[in-house]
């Protein structure tokens, strides 16, 4: 559990400082933090054994988004 948080962390960290680095639409970092986190509590609801479906709720944000 630990590893999987970690990984989560490092894997958000780099992914802002990348899009700072090209400049990226704050849009686009809103997008990618919402998703991040959304897939995030998926994958803890799987490890807890209470498993959510979340399709709708992403696919939503990505049609709201952009």
């Amino acid at each position: 559990m630990i590893v999987l948080l970690l990984t989560y962390i490092a894997y958000l960290a780099i992914s802002l400082i990348l899009m700072k680095r090209y400049k990226a639409d704050k849009k686009e970092k809103i997008a990618l933090c919402t998703i991040s986190l959304i897939g995030s509590v998926l994958w803890f609801s799987i490890l807890l054994g209470h498993p959510l479906d979340l399709n709708a709720l992403i696919g939503w944000l990505i049609e709201t988004m952009f």
